[in-house]
């Protein structure tokens, strides 16, 4: 890996996946009560699914050739597990607004967790090649998704007929 050929896109989008996975072990909430004080990480629940899409997404700027951009299927897969961190992190808002007794704080990990969801994302749509876009992306995605299954459901070559023998 040679950091100074990378193209842009891996770059941004390898740094935004190395800085959101540094966010999962930062401190995500931290609850008053009382005069306690407690805090927590975002390696709980939801938080492991942005944990492994950050592992992933960064996998993915490392895979294939480094000068190039990240080809169209892997691109739409980029955008969505950029995403999901994001959703994460909304979820975990929307569950510290509801606080019952004390106050609970959203800690600075799920704030930069966010914004590394957003450079992921940003980074891989701005950079993008010229030839990529949505709808190319995800037809790219899901045939390369159908020719790994080998089309399972595919009725072109039926089984053969189930031949009894008679006695």
């Amino acid at each position: 890996m040679d950091f100074k050929t990378m193209s842009k896109q891996r770059k941004f989008v390898l740094i935004s996946a190395a800085v959101g996975f540094i966010s999962m072990f930062l401190p995500w909430f931290s609850i008053s009560m009382m005069g306690f004080t407690q805090s927590a990480n975002g390696m709980h629940d939801w938080g492991i699914l942005g944990f492994f899409c950050f592992v992933i997404v960064g996998l993915i700027a490392l895979y294939g050739n480094q000068k190039q951009n990240i080809d169209k299927s892997l691109w739409m897969l980029t955008l969505i597990l950029g995403i999901i961190p994001l959703l994460i992190v909304v979820i975990y808002y929307g569950k510290s607004s509801n606080s019952f007794m004390g106050s609970e704080f959203i800690g600075f990990g799920a704030y930069l967790c966010a914004i590394a969801s957003i450079g992921i994302v940003a980074s891989a749509f701005l950079f993008k090649s010229p030839s990529d876009n949505l709808k190319t992306g995800f037809d790219s995605l899901k045939k390369s998704v159908e020719d790994r299954l080998g089309n399972q459901g595919s009725t072109e070559n039926p089984p053969p007929p189930d031949v009894t023998t008679q006695s």
